[in-house]
This record gives structure tokens, C-alpha cells and sequence, in this order.
């Protein structure tokens, strides 16, 4: 054992002299990245605590300091007008310009992913051992002996958490490690306070705030009130056959969720960035300027004349105003859900995102072979279960019906087929398809019999509705909500318009859809 009380700055505790082999140089690296990139910083969630060196610490405080200011290059003059004289003198006592100067021409940002890794890395192991674990005694992993600090250092930061993890769990102790909530029931003032302050609701996805004209921009304010809201720590899904738009229908939540504060995280192997960004501003064109003189397809053709575009100038201010650095896209070749956790995993522990939305699972009649890929998809659908959980995210994800249950009026969970299970783990399943003309003709045997909720009186009564027949509809059911009503028990569904053009839903009405199947 080492005394560090001069290395490391503001921990009196002692640390082996293994657990910091290497610690300046690890603290260096990182450190030197955000001297020649200091946007670096805004792409971290890096505090003071994590740097346990006396220049690591100095130097991150700086530029911390600096970037809170608006900073984004560093330079001489910059930190020597920003600083009082106690922090110039320690500057120049740590060699002044020349240091930083000869860290910036030899470092390699490219390489920054790595080195913030390590560090990750290497703060998890500060803290294993301030808990307790011994790093250093060896131990025994199969058939062979260990030590865990040798093997740590060959692992990620995400790897040392799961090895970490999985020799907890499996520790026979004779009693479950899941139990979250151990309490006598006893219904006191703070229970009931907890109530009445409604915090067993989910975060909303009513409105989307206001339109230029003050009104709300609804989104899904009957189906949100329904299921009170998404809630923290879940996993809620869409289902849909090909084309019913599950992705844009995502699109009104997504907007909804940022109104609502949340960042959110988009990971897609269906679609490209781009088609999201049209998506976006094509909806706030329509649902906050009321502009509608511009589609979708015009927007991906580039027919855009000197009108919208001045349109386009707008939303973009108010996006940037409102929502710039709170929305992030991935796109992934295909559906592997190892690439996707470590992305989901280093985009919450690095950047802070709390809402993550996974576009798309799909269930075709070839998955149900002897490859049983129908398990793979309940197996994946746990692991985003799991890192919701784990992470305290709002989970959100599309699947993608088979084709072959096309026809069927009211979808319930055998839409899912040999893939059913996933509903057991999940707190809100929605199923959503396309209405079929003579669902909404009154002659028809299928008639779906639309109404309206309207208040009379405190009541509320159903109220006859005749939907356009030249629109485009769409039929959300509402499979599985932990917090309310499941459309198989009362036999509801929801009525949307949908205005494809502008990638907007419209939660219009409910419905009775018939049973059966319709050719």
C-alpha cells in the first residue's frame, strides 16, 4: 500500500498501488482529447469525481469552467482573461501554454472512445474496491485461478459491470436477488401524499406543446389518460404489418416525450436518418405552423419552392431553439442486439439519454423454422426489458406483424404468433392496422361503430361518429396496459386519421371493430 494523499486530490483513502498503474497517463489522454476538442466535453457525463489525479482534476475543472462559459476552442489568451490569479498561478506552475500545446500536437481524437473507456473502466475498479471487492486476491473461474484486476484490464468498462453482475447473481444464497420492494403494509401520510401527487403516472404523450397560434398540438391525449403515461424502468411496444406506419406514429410520441423534457435515443435497422429528419419537420410544419403545402414526398424529391422553405427556416429555429441536442439517431445493418445494447448502454451512461426507441423487430412466417428466430425475439425483447429496467429508461419499440395474419378485424396477441410471450414482459402493448372500407360503411356487417366521448353533465356519453370514408384510417388497439383497460376486455379500439403526407396521426374517435377476418 501506497500513501496517494498528494496524487490523488480530495480522497483520503489509500488505494494498492496496482488499482492506479498507469492513472496519469489514463487521466492524461482523455484530458489532452478535450485540449484539442473541447466540444468533446458536451459528449461525456464526466464530473470532477472521476478524475482522481492532481492534474487530471486541475485541468478538467478548467475546462469545464471555460465551456460553461460558451468556450470552444482553447487558446493562451482565452484561459489567462478567464481565470482569477490562484488558477494562473497553478496553470503556469503545471507549465503553462507549452504543456497543453505539446498534449494537443500528439494526441489522437480519434482514439478518444478508447481512452474514455479505460477511464470508465478504471473509475468502475475505484469503486469495486472502495466497496469491498478485492481485486487483488485471486480466485477461481472455472478451472482456473484469477486475479481480477489482470483480467479487468483486458475487459471494456461495459464488460468489467457484466462480469461484475453475473458473479452476483450467481452467488447461491437460497433466496431470489430480484426482490425490489420489501415493506409492511401500513397506509401512512407519505403513501397517500405519494397518490395524490400522482407519482405512480408515467410521463404523458398528450400534447406537444402549442402551435403558433397557442393551441395545443394534441397527440394522443385519450390513449396517454388510458394508460397514464409511460412510465420509467418499462418497455412498451408497437405492433404493425408492413406500411401501417408504425415508425411515424412513433414520430407523434417521440414529440410528445420532448415536450415533456425527455432525451431520447433512436435506434433503427429500418430506416435512415434522413427519413426520420423529414418526418420531424414535416410533422412540425403541419402541427405547429399549420403548413400543409409541403409533403413528405416533396421534402424527399427536393420540391421545395421559396414558400416552404421559409417554412423550413422556421421549424429549424424552433428546433434548435427547443430540442437540438436531445434527439439522437443510430442506424444499424441489421438486427443485432449486441450492438444495440452497448449503444443504448454507452449513450445513458455518457450523454445522459432516458428514453430510448428500438425501430424495428419483425416476426415473418419464414422466423418460425427450426431456428426457432421467434425465441431470438423474445430473448432480445428481454434484454431492452432488462436495460429499462436496469437504466431507468422509457423503452419503446416497433414490431413488425407477419403478413400472413392480415385480414384478422381484431388483433390481440396471437398477431405475435410463436413470439406471444413478449407480452408477459411488457407494461403497454399497442396493435395497430389498416381500416378496411367496409368497416366504415353502416350497411356493412363489419361496421366498426365509431363514437365519440363527450361530457354531459359530469358523465360521460358515447356519441355517435361518421368518419370520412375518403380519409386514410388507421385501428389502434390497445393489447396490454398494466394501468387501465385492455381493448380485449372491453372490446375498444382507437380510430386515428392518418395523414401520411405530413407523418401526422390524429386521435379522432373509438371504435367496436367486429371479430373474424375479413378477405
Amino acid at each position: 500500500m501506497i500513501d496517494i494523499s498528494e496524487f490523488i486530490t480530495g480522497v483520503k483513502e489509500k488505494y494498492p498501488a496496482q488499482l492506479l498503474k498507469g492513472r496519469i497517463e489514463i487521466e492524461g489522454n482523455v484530458i489532452s482529447c478535450f485540449f484539442k476538442d473541447m466540444l468533446l466535453l458536451d459528449d461525456t457525463t464526466f464530473e470532477q469525481k472521476d478524475f482522481v489525479t492532481a492534474d487530471g482534476l486541475f485541468y478538467f475543472s478548467l475546462l469545464k469552467n471555460l465551456r460553461k462559459k460558451g468556450f470552444y476552442s482553447l487558446d493562451e489568451i482565452t484561459i489567462l482573461s478567464n481565470m482569477n490569479q490562484e488558477v494562473i498561478e497553478k496553470f503556469e506552475d503545471k507549465g503553462g501554454w507549452e504543456t497543453i500545446q505539446h498534449q494537443i500536437d500528439i494526441i489522437n481524437t480519434q482514439n478518444f472512445d478508447t481512452y474514455i473507456d479505460i477511464l470508465y473502466r478504471e473509475n468502475i475498479m475505484i469503486n469495486m474496491y472502495k466497496d469491498g471487492f478485492n481485486l487483488l486476491q485471486e480466485i477461481t473461474i472455472g478451472d482456473k485461478k484469477v486475479i481480477p484486476l489482470k483480467l479487468f484490464r483486458k475487459m471494456t468498462a461495459e464488460e468489467v459491470t457484466d462480469w461484475y453482475e453475473a458473479r452476483i447473481s450467481s452467488y447461491g444464497t437460497g433466496y431470489s436477488s430480484k426482490i425490489l420492494e420489501e415493506e409492511e403494509i401500513d397506509f401512512d401520510d407519505e403513501f397517500i401524499e405519494s397518490c395524490k401527487d400522482g407519482e405512480e403516472n408515467g410521463v404523458p404523450f398528450d400534447i406537444a406543446g402549442y402551435d403558433k397560434n397557442g393551441e395545443e398540438m394534441n397527440c394522443f391525449p385519450f390513449l396517454s389518460r388510458q394508460i397514464m403515461g409511460l412510465l420509467e424502468g418499462t418497455l412498451t411496444m408497437m405492433g404493425g404489418f408492413s406500411s401501417a406506419g408504425k415508425s411515424t406514429w412513433w414520430i407523434t410520441v417521440l414529440m410528445a416525450l420532448l415536450h415533456y423534457d425527455r432525451k431520447i435515443l433512436i435506434i433503427s435497422n429500418e430506416e435512415n436518418i434522413k427519413k426520420f429528419k423529414i418526418k420531424f419537420m414535416v410533422w412540425l410544419l403541419g402541427k405547429r405552423n399549420r403548413y400543409f403545402k409541403l409533403t413528405k414526398k416533396k421534402m424527399t424529391s427536393g420540391d421545395i419552392n421559396a414558400e416552404s422553405r421559409e417554412q423550413l427556416t422556421d421549424v429549424q429555429k424552433f428546433w434548435r431553439e427547443n430540442y437540438k441536442g436531445r434527439v439522437k439517431f443510430i442506424s444499424i445493418n441489421d438486427a443485432d442486439m449486441r450492438v444495440v445494447k452497448k449503444k443504448i448502454r454507452e449513450n445513458v451512461l455518457r450523454h445522459g439519454y432516458d428514453t430510448v426507441l428500438y425501430d424495428t423487430f419483425k416476426i415473418q412466417e419464414g422466423d418460425f423454422s427450426s431456428a426457432r428466430q421467434d425465441l431470438s425475439l423474445v430473448r432480445d425483447s428481454r434484454e431492452l426489458d432488462k436495460l429499462a429496467k436496469k437504466y431507468n429508461l422509457i423503452m419503446l419499440a416497433s414490431v413488425q406483424l407477419a403478413e400472413y395474419m392480415k385480414g384478422k378485424l381484431f388483433l390481440d396477441a396471437s398477431c405475435l404468433s410463436n413470439a406471444k410471450q413478449i407480452k408477459e414482459i411488457l407494461e403497454n402493448l399497442f396493435l395497430m392496422r389498416t381500416v378496411y372500407a367496409e368497416e366504415l360503411d353502416e350497411k356493412s356487417k363489419y361496421y366498426c361503430r365509431p363514437f365519440r366521448l363527450k361530457k354531459v353533465n359530469d358523465k360521460w356519453i358515447e356519441e355517435e361518429y361518421k368518419p370520412d370514408p375518403n380519409a386514410v384510417w388507421r385501428m389502434c388497439f390497445t393489447e396490454k396496459c398494466r394501468s387501465g383497460a385492455n381493448s380485449s376486455d372491453n372490446g375498444i379500439a382507437y380510430l386515428l386519421k392518418y395523414d401520411g403526407d405530413h407523418c401526422i396521426f390524429r386521435e379522432v374517435a373509438q371504435c367496436r371493430p367486429r371479430h373474424g377476418e375479413i378477405k
